[in-house]
């Protein structure tokens, strides 16, 4: 037989190694694995925490802006620590909180003191704020987009990231660095990308695409008139340690009003004040809807509403093409329109809600009425004034009674062709004469009685013109807004001041021979305290065509731009319930009240309301600046955007 001898001993030696070596290297790279996840973690949520600090920033900047622009603008543009740039930027990283940070201590504490930190602050705030400067690296000055940095917007970083260059005094540019300066004196240098009308007849306000934003004023990317103001600044993010360096681009576009409803206050759409609703046949909307808040009980194809504070709705409402409800701002229901459209924009939206911006309307109230007041007047009255901007003041100089407002005296003054103000007082019985005397077919200012003895002076607008020119006066190409009042100093023991809301006895303005104001090439305004009657058609004819420049098609219906401001419209002077026509816009100058503005309850001569049958509307945004009238409305719109780099 043939025995086996059994050893033992470290056979399996190099197996229990190789296994080792395994297991040992399946650790080694797990734990690099839980390293570098962990150093993707904190990558991650210091980038959320600069991006957190950024939009808090950016936001607090957007909110401090405006006040200190208006502020600017009351001091004529003066220097002043409060509206300086420098100041601004202090208050946006005071209200952010980015000059806020742990303290050694707390560091301390929590054994932090090798960590990165997002906290990049200091207790001062000073050193934040030196993060902030001009895209040259100044702080506490900015780079205005005016053609005075054209240089710095043309290197390779800027060129054709930013908007096209506005140009004002060598004195003014300067000053821009320095504090924001919105004046009409800034203007478009020359015609670029973006800007849709010619430049040389509409350099104030263009036609220019609406900002890529959630708020729906008008649809992101397509043309509205405006002007853009804007000014250029660098971030550095985390200072000399932890530099991350952001260019933003800081805009104020000044809005005029524009779409078909507007208002400052709560809005009522598509109901009357008796409950009666507005005629779906008969009452179209294009556009936008915007209001301060509003109660929406149809769209009439109205594409977007844009509120401020807040918009209800009687139930779903179609808005091009998307269903929504009053709960669109609700949580998770907002998300799931955007996922829908694959669009933050959505057709429904609340300024407040809608991130790095501002929409603000510029409502001054029944004072857009009313002429200034004696001294000289800032930029800020200026800007905002209606009366005020009136190139044509007609003022009722003596009435015949307290009790009969009949002017029997007027004060005319107007642009003459040399370039100053020219005057022409006319009384009954001397230079004035009345319908039935000689001469007094070619007068534009006659009196007359409504159907219920409303005394009222009598403007005719297809007779201004030969008027003026018989006077040596510039022609309504530049006397094209009138502002008619009392002056109630002239003859006091005859002229009664007038009352708000107009009292029955008090003066009211009537509109006759407007049907066709081709004639008026630049626009009508009218603007007054008083009571206005519209006696007859007004602007019922079309342009052969729009100006040349205007953005519009040569085949495009034009009329020429109108707007009235009064403390009341009626629609006629006689008791007949007639048929009322409106194409255009409709606003308000009310702010707040007890009670909604409904648009389309419109009043006859006789104080009753025009039956809601007898309505039509078709309601439309401006489509260009020709068709912006010489006095209107504004707003303005305050973002911020990242200039975007390769």
């Amino acid at each position: 037989m043939r025995s086996t001898k059994r050893t033992s001993g470290y056979a399996a030696l190099p197996a229990i190694a190789g296994i080792a070596m395994m297991l040992t290297l399946s650790l080694t790279m797990l734990f690099k694995q839980a390293l570098v996840t962990r150093d993707q973690a904190a990558k991650t949520q210091l980038k959320l925490d600069y991006s957190q600090r950024e939009e808090a920033l950016m936001r607090a900047l957007v909110a401090v802006f405006p006040s200190r622009a208006i502020a600017c603008m009351k001091a004529d543009h003066a220097a002043g620590e409060n509206w300086s740039w420098s100041e601004i930027f202090a208050d946006a990283v005071a209200l952010s909180g980015a000059d806020l940070r742990l303290t050694e201590d707390m560091v301390k504490d929590l054994r932090l003191e090798t960590a990165r930190q997002a906290d990049v602050g200091d207790g001062s705030g000073a050193e934040v704020r030196s993060w902030i400067t001009s895209l040259t690296g100044t702080a506490g000055r900015v780079t205005p987009g005016t053609t005075a940095y054209a240089d710095v917007f043309s290197q390779s970083a800027f060129t054709g990231r930013v908007p096209p260059l506005l140009e004002m005094s060598q004195s003014l540019q300067e000053a821009d660095a320095l504090r924001p300066v919105v004046t009409p004196a800034k203007r478009y240098a020359a015609q670029s990308a973006g800007l849709l009308a010619d430049v040389t007849a509409h350099p104030v306000y263009n036609l220019i695409p609406y900002p890529n934003i959630r708020f729906g004023y008008a649809q992101p990317g397509q043309p509205f008139v405006a002007k853009r103001n804007w000014w250029a600044f660098s971030v550095n993010y985390g200072g000399a340690r932890q530099p991350v360096v952001r260019h933003y681009v800081l805009s104020l576009y000044e809005v005029p009003s524009q779409m078909p409803i507007e208002a400052a206050t709560f809005a009522a759409i598509g109901q009357h004040e008796d409950g009666a609703f507005w005629s779906m046949e008969r009452v179209r909307i294009e556009g936008s809807v915007y209001a301060d808040a509003m109660a929406v009980e149809s769209a009439h194809g109205a594409s977007r509403l844009a509120g401020r504070s807040g918009i209800e709705m009687s139930g779903p409402l179609d808005l091009g093409g998307v269903e929504v409800d009053s709960n669109f701002d609700a949580l998770g229901v907002r998300e799931q329109l955007q996922a829908e459209r694959q669009s933050d924009a959505l057709p429904v939206a609340l300024s407040a809600n809608s991130g790095r911006l501002a929409f603000l309307p510029l409502q001054p109230g029944n004072s857009f009425l009313l002429r200034p007041s004696a001294g000289a007047p800032s930029a800020w009255d200026d800007y905002l004034a209606g009366a005020g901007r009136c190139r044509v003041t007609v003022e009722a100089l003596e009435m015949i009674s307290l009790a009969d407002q009949t002017p029997v005296k007027l004060r005319v003054r107007f642009q003459n062709t040399a370039g100053g103000v020219s005057e022409a007082v006319l009384q009954r019985g001397v230079n004035w004469p009345t319908i039935f005397d000689e001469g007094g077919e070619a007068m534009p200012f006659q009196t007359e009685l409504t159907d219920n003895g409303r005394s009222c002076l009598t403007f005719k607008p297809a007779l201004f013109d030969a008027w003026l020119l018989a006077g040596n006066g510039a022609g309504i190409a530049t006397n094209n807004s009138l502002w008619f009042g009392v002056d109630t100093d002239a003859a006091p023991e005859s002229i009664k001041p007038p009352d708000d809301p107009p009292a029955p006895d008090d003066m009211c303005v009537i509109i006759r021979q407007g049907k066709d104001l081709t004639a008026w090439t630049s626009g009508i305004s009218v603007v007054t305290p008083h009571r206005v009657y519209i006696g007859d058609d007004l602007n019922a004819v079309p342009a052969a065509q729009p100006p040349a420049g205007s953005g519009l098609a040569d085949t495009d219906e034009f009329f020429p731009p109108l707007s009235i401001f009064s403390a009341e419209l009626r629609i006629g002077t006689t008791v007949v319930n007639r048929l009322v026509e409106h194409h255009g816009q409709l606003g308000t100058l009310s702010k707040t009240g007890p009670s909604a503005w409904k648009p389309l309850d419109i009043k006859l001569g006789s104080d009753d309301a025009v039956h809601s049958d007898h309505i039509s509307a078709d309601l439309k945004p401006l489509r260009s600046p020709a068709e912006l009238p010489p006095v209107h409305q504004m707003n303005w719109l305050v973002v911020i955007e990242e200039i975007t780099q390769d």
